[in-house]
């Protein structure tokens, strides 16, 4: 069932139908309705519903009073009666469209699967070229990294011959050099050992000659000391027996002294016991002699008459007794000289 388009008639009708639903038309509806009127009647031919549309859209450019609800009810007014005068055929066509569409599904689901099935097979293929590919490349990778292995190998070997010499010609340098190290090492350490034992002995050398000065010289400091207190012992000694003798002289001489001034005071008491007398006497007799002569002559009285030749009495006695005081004075002097140099 094919779907029939509508008409200029039946366009017109569904407008009106919708203008007097509710029995009046309003002024803008109505303009609307001729210009919409008049773009049909320009149109040839039938009218598809994308016709209608355009028209429709054309005419509100025209007629810009209409309302958008009455222009969008207008249209839906004319899609109503194409979907009424249409409904048996547009579900058919629904049904068409729908088992052309499970048609072209299942052809394209089959032309898929084919191309599934061709690229799976195609995938096998490459994918067997591509293994034998890699094996052939395997192959030959396995045989160069045989060939570089079996090279590296003689290159290791070379190599290793190469290091076991470098390192047993190193081994042989630095023996050699370890014995030459040990041998100046054992040089340095007998040449230090001979310096150390030097050394050691120069020091003791030098210890015993100092041990020597030392002991010389403390022999010499206790043999000048034990000199020193011999000498003082001698000669505090000597001094004490000098003190001794000087004081036993100084005692002697003190005694001597002390006996000559008893017997000078012994002699001087009795010089002076004498010449006490002696002048007791001699004024006794010069009393006596006076007693015995005259009275005196005023001149006589002062030198009385002697004998010519006599000496007075007076006139001798005096100067005996003037040298005994003399003698005793020069004694007494003595003695006090030799006491004053003995306390010295």
């Amino acid at each position: 069932m094919d779907i029939e388009e509508l008409n200029l008639t039946e366009i017109l009708t569904a407008l009106q139908d919708f203008m007097t639903q509710d029995g009046a038309i309003s002024p803008e509806q109505r303009d609307f309705y001729k210009a919409f009127r008049t773009e049909l009647n320009g149109h040839e031919g039938e009218f598809l519903i994308e016709d209608v549309e355009r028209l429709l859209v054309a005419t509100r450019a025209q007629v810009d009073s209409i309302s958008d609800e009455d222009f969008s009810k207008m249209g839906e007014a004319i899609l109503t009666r194409y979907t009424n005068k249409n409904a048996d055929a547009i579900n058919e066509r629904i049904r068409q469209l729908a088992a052309a569409e499970a048609a072209k599904r299942a052809a394209a689901e089959a032309a898929r699967k084919e191309e599934e099935a061709r690229k799976v097979e195609e995938d096998r293929i490459a994918e067997e070229e591509r293994l034998a590919e890699e094996e052939r490349l395997a192959e030959e990778e396995r045989l160069a990294e045989e060939e570089r292995l079996a090279e590296e190998a003689r290159l290791a070997e070379e190599e290793r011959l190469a290091e076991e010499a470098r390192l047993a010609e190193e081994a042989r340098l630095a023996e050699e050099a370890r014995l030459a190290e040990e041998a100046r090492l054992a040089a340095e350490a007998q040449s230090a050992e001979e310096a150390r034992l030097a050394a050691e002995a120069r020091l003791a050398e030098e210890a015993r000659l100092a041990e020597e000065a030392r002991l010389a010289e403390e022999a010499r400091l206790a043999a000048e000391a034990q000199s020193a207190e011999e000498a003082r012992l001698a000669e505090e000694a000597r001094l004490a027996e000098e003190a001794r003798l000087a004081e036993e002289a100084r005692l002697a001489e003190e005694a001597r002294l002390a006996e000559e001034a008893r017997l000078a005071e012994q002699a001087r008491l009795a010089e002076q016991a004498r010449i006490e007398a002696e002048l007791a006497a001699g004024e006794a007799e010069k009393q006596a002699y006076w007693d015995a002569q005259s009275e005196p002559t005023s001149e006589d009285k002062i030198v009385p008459d002697l004998p010519a030749q006599a000496t007075p009495l007076d006139a001798k006695k005096p100067s005996s007794l003037l040298s005994k005081i003399l003698l005793v004075g020069g004694i007494l002097a003595g003695l006090g000289a030799a006491a004053y140099f003995l306390v010295l």
